[in-house]
């Protein structure tokens, strides 16, 4: 049985599978035999959330045994299946004939039985998996003597995709879907370099063949958020076949940065989702991911000898990691080496955690999706973090590089909410840096969907300085998007993760690009957690969007940090699902030492503040001047000054004597106040 920290996936397309194809499509068959009638449950744990199947399960293999007349020509196969996590084989008289299909739900699937795989007599279907404890239901095995183009009178089809710029081919991801806005079926479109599922098949340089039943279709062309959408309506008729070109155009700007994406699975290692390592290669290719960062559960993941074997280490620079998933938290780390010793997953403490990791030779650290699987069931959500003052009860020291404010594939309905711990967490001194994934366990999930910009001094993705990308990702000097890209220039050249000196105004260039669909609506400047200033992004109708927004900002009296966040719509069309309804961007934080003391979070300042003054008239006088993260940790420290076992009645006198009712210093000073009333 799958355990909880692998079983979260929300499978995007998790409902196209076959089940009904046959009768929707009103298709024809031949004689058809039911082989097996009954469900069976498969593995080693008792379920009882499947009411077709026994809840104990009967054994860990099914084979089915018939008799038949030998198949001239192929044949097809119906099972009905559920819960296929890890890999199943599926053998005629011994001799593999297909692997299933991944999924969740209760769904028929379809296998072409290949000519000759039957005998006259006897024969043994065998349905048998990789790993035993991988609890399934298989049932209702069908055989119908006619091929899948025979059922559904199917019509081949030839993509190719090329630069609109230069001509030159290019890997993309092409999606169809029919006339009722449902995902195609695509049949004969496997092999070594496509990755196909219902609806998608990602294509190689040189464009692949596939059959589609006769009928209209729309299909899409795309390669990731840095690029156009190409689309043309298809129909097929009898005896037709059809030849497509598409042309893309790079619509975004992202020289001088490469798109990581730093939370990648596959089927193969993490032992669910359904991408094999084979099919993520494609998809990377497919989707313009440049930096791209393995990351299966407990597993040390190398990419590179597949992408040589696929002809696609041209595309990106492929880098060993590992999802390290412990019962309190999941953490990316890399890069690693594929053959050493796992990171110990078995530890409870996050200090001790990422001790361990770094100590396996990763030079980045992650927190991955932080209020996974629910706000209150989370790293952040058990420990209760403070959203004022970015303390967590009971404690946790935080000791990673970074952590997910972009993971793509976890709902995440409220686009800010992650930002509020994160900048809560800024304002009391945690250095953590924002990273951006997709956490792709799919085929049909868009690898790259989230992603991380990372500056790199070369814009070959096939020569990709992994050591000086970690170092960015490490301190910052990168940026996030999940459909938009956001660049930022401070003054005379500083950016994300730097260190500005000076009380004077500072000048923000912030140029923010997204692809001709999706919409960019909004940018923020943050300063200490609060927005400063909002622009409306401009754009122009079914254009590309490439807008550069100057800032300003006088500084309080006091160290501050900036981050920029913007937002737009969700994208409505197939080739792009998303699980959250809303494109983002952000960049990670440009910190501001006013007095060139070096920087200092709110939290430090308020300590520094409230030892330091002679007289609550001092103390109140700081308060005038401070932005309203400062005050509620000014607040906090003199309230921790009388002492831990300080009643409530002389909290509030002090409250009383620094601030009054709060009414004149803010809304997050009034929620202070309300605490002790």
């Amino acid at each position: 049985m799958v355990d909880r920290a692998v079983s979260r996936r929300v499978l995007l397309g998790a409902g196209c599978a076959l089940m009904g194809w046959i009768a929707a499509a009103g298709v024809q068959h031949g004689p058809e035999r039911t082989l097996d009638e009954r469900y069976h449950h498969l593995g080693n744990d008792r379920s009882k959330d499947w009411p077709e199947a026994s809840v104990d399960p009967e054994g860990t293999r099914l084979d089915v045994r018939f008799e038949s007349r030998a198949n001239a020509g192929e044949w097809t196969l119906f099972v009905e299946q559920r819960s296929v996590d890890n890999v199943w084989r599926l053998k005629a008289n011994g001799v593999e004939i297909a692997q299933l299909k991944a999924g969740p739900a209760l769904v028929t699937r379809s296998y072409p039985l290949p000519a000759g795989a039957l005998v006259a007599g006897e024969n043994v279907l065998s349905f048998e998996p990789d790993e035993p404890n991988d609890d399934v239901v298989l049932g209702r095995v069908r055989l119908v003597e006619q091929s899948l183009r025979e059922l559904h009178r199917s019509r081949p089809v030839r993509v190719r995709v090329r630069d609109a710029q230069n001509r030159s081919p290019l890997p993309a991801r092409i999606t169809a879907v029919d006339a009722q806005g449902k995902p195609a079926l695509i049949l004969y479109g496997e092999r070594p370099q496509t990755a196909v599922r219902e609806g998608v098949i990602y294509v190689p340089d040189d464009g692949a063949s596939f059959e589609l039943p006769i009928g209209t279709y729309s299909v899409y062309a795309t390669r990731g958020p840095e690029w156009s959408v190409a689309t043309q309506t298809l129909t097929l008729a009898e005896g037709g076949s059809t030849e497509l070109e598409f042309e893309l155009r790079r619509e975004v700007d992202t020289r001088g940065f490469v798109a990581a994406d730093t939370h990648i699975h596959t089927l193969q290692f993490s032992g669910h989702g359904d991408a094999s390592a084979d099919e993520r290669q494609v998809t990377l290719a497919g989707e313009g991911v440049e930096l791209a960062v393995a990351t299966d559960h407990n597993h040390n993941t190398d990419y590179a000898p597949y992408q040589r074997s696929l002809g696609l280490s041209r595309h990106f620079t492929a880098v060993v990691g590992n999802e390290v998933t412990t019962d309190v938290g999941h953490f990316n780390g890399f890069p690693l080496k594929a053959g050493d010793a796992l990171p110990d997953h078995k530890l409870s403490n996050y200090v001790q955690i990422v001790a361990g990791i770094r100590a396996k030779g990763a030079k980045v650290v992650i927190l991955n999706h932080p209020r996974w699987p629910s706000h209150e069931d989370s790293p952040f959500g058990n420990h209760h973090l403070d959203p004022l003052l970015g303390r967590f009860d009971p404690p946790l020291e935080l000791t990673v590089d970074a952590t997910e404010m972009i993971n793509a594939t976890t709902e995440e309905r409220e686009p800010m909410l992650l930002f509020r711990d994160w900048f809560a967490l800024l304002n009391r001194g945690v250095r953590i840096f924002a990273v951006g994934s997709s956490d792709s366990h799919t085929v049909g999930e868009p690898v790259g969907q989230g992603r991380t910009y990372v500056p790199s001094a070369s814009d070959d993705p096939a020569r990709i300085d992994v050591d000086a990308a970690c170092e960015a990702i490490k301190n910052g000097r990168t940026s996030i998007g999940m459909g938009i890209f956001a660049s930022l220039r401070v003054g005379d050249g500083a950016g994300p993760g730097d260190t500005v000196s000076g009380a004077a105004k500072l000048a923000f260039e912030l140029r923010v690009q997204a692809p001709s669909w999706v919409r960019a609506r909004k940018a923020q400047m943050f300063v200490n957690g609060v927005v400063r200033e909002e622009r409306d992004v401009p754009h122009a109708e079914n254009a590309a969007t490439d807008a550069r927004l100057d800032f300003e900002l006088t500084p309080h009296a006091h160290d501050s940090w900036v981050v920029f966040v913007v937002t737009g719509d969700g994208v409505d069309g197939p080739y792009w699902p998303q699980l959250n309804a809303y494109t983002l961007a952000a960049t990670n934080p440009v910190f501001v030492d006013v007095d060139g003391d070096g920087w200092q979070s709110a939290r430090e300042l308020a300590q520094r503040w409230v030892s330091a003054a002679a007289n609550d008239d001092e103390l109140r006088a700081r308060l005038a001047s401070a932005d309203s993260a400062v005050r509620v940790h000014v607040l906090a420290a003199a309230l921790d000054a009388l002492g831990a076992d300080a009643a409530k009645a002389a909290k509030a006198e002090r409250l009383d004597a620094l601030i009054g009712d709060g009414a004149s210093l803010g809304e997050s000073v009034r929620e202070f106040r309300l605490r002790f009333e």
